[in-house]
């Protein structure tokens, strides 16, 4: 008889109904060997979720976990939001393992973009950051081809060691480890892939070699990432099903984009440029005169805007204004975490009014 849900690996309890791991003793025992928690299965035939948090204490037991291993770390990545799921002190935290870096979600470019060009970026960005990996690699989730290719650098790297998949909330892990699985196993996914913040809370073991095993680990929550901070809806509006589409506005100076209601970005001077806008399709876009920005965000915030909702804005704490400057000379992007990035094409000065917990950041553009 199992003890621990395939869903997200918490150890099952038939007692209190209001804790993780709740299963009901009928449902345990008529089919005890495959089961899901009551959460997983709400989440997975219901889209209802129980919010669990998954505080520091976990996230340092099984950093030591992982570490007195010795196993290899896989640490998964958006390749679309580096700067909110990159990992800065993977280093310190794993001192003695072996360090694969994935960056999922190619897929959210457009066919056009070349693979090897944003590979050269992510190396690029990694050394900026002094991110030391045994090998990177970008990949789509859902091509097999890729996931064949991220087991063959397992196999390599891990030496008949188990591997751990480790990152940051929604990068696709479960993803990808069912993926991993219907490949090895011949089998149906068992992981529960959602969009909630933390969806797997204990350790998922999926053999993988003779002797080893691939881990999937609970997601670590940003608390600089907008995802971090939305429900479950307004997480499903804004989470991309497909590629991106680039979007493109001429702004001249004393001009404003609206990214939804969460970012405003005011063109303060410069020259009349390009603001590629790569965010969600579903997120409105709205452009004003710098004049009428304050009057226009006070007054459309839930209806032209329409996310995030009152009590997200709270949770994101208040605005905070950015200044930045962009010039002719290299493409830049805007960063906005959890959200996506708007290239700057042409030179001037920005003030960037965002809430205060989301990192906002001005870097290389990556197309």
């Amino acid at each position: 008889m199992k003890t621990r849900c395939e869903g997200c690996g918490v150890k099952i309890q038939t007692l209190d109904p209001t804790k993780i791991g709740y299963i009901r003793s009928e449902v345990y025992l008529k089919n005890p060997d495959d089961f899901l928690c009551e959460r997983c299965y709400n989440l997975i035939h219901y889209h209802k979720n129980v919010e669990v948090l998954y505080n520091e204490n976990d996230f340092l037991n099984n950093v030591k976990k992982i570490a007195d291993s010795k196993g290899l770390v896989v640490n998964i990545v958006d390749i679309f939001d580096l700067e909110g799921t990159c990992i800065e002190n993977i280093n310190q935290l794993f001192p003695n393992s072996k360090i694969i870096l994935v960056a999922n979600k190619f897929d959210l470019f457009l066919n056009t973009v070349n693979v090897s060009r944003v590979k050269e970026y992510l190396n690029r960005y990694l050394k900026s950051k002094s991110i030391d990996v045994d090998k990177s690699l970008i990949i789509s989730s859902f091509k097999q081809n890729d996931i064949i290719r991220l087991l063959k650098t397992i196999e390599e790297f891990a030496a008949g060691r188990d591997a751990y998949l480790f990152g940051v909330t929604n990068v696709g892990k479960s993803s990808i480890i069912n993926q991993i699985s219907r490949l090895i196993h011949q089998n149906k996914p068992k992981v529960t892939v959602s969009n909630t913040v933390g969806t797997t809370l204990d350790f998922i073991k999926i053999g993988l070699f003779k002797h080893s095993f691939i881990i999937d680990t609970p997601g670590i929550i940003n608390p600089q990432q907008i995802t971090s901070y939305l429900d479950r809806d307004n997480l499903k509006r804004i989470t991309p099903k497909r590629f991106i589409k680039p979007i493109v506005y001429q702004l001249n100076p004393e001009q404003a984009l609206f990214i939804g209601g969460f970012c405003i970005i005011k063109f303060i001077s410069g020259i009349r440029s390009s603001f590629v806008v790569n965010v969600p399709e579903s997120l409105p876009i709205h452009r004003t005169k710098l004049e009428q920005t304050e009057q226009f965000f006070k007054m459309h915030q839930d209806d032209i805007l329409k996310i995030p909702n009152p009590n997200e804005r709270e949770k994101m704490g208040k605005l905070k204004t950015y200044r930045f400057s962009f010039d002719e000379n290299q493409k830049t992007d805007l960063s906005i975490s959890g959200l996506g990035f708007v290239t700057l094409v042409g030179a001037g000065e920005l003030e960037v009014v965002c809430y205060e917990k989301i990192k906002v950041s001005l870097r290389e553009a990556i197309i």
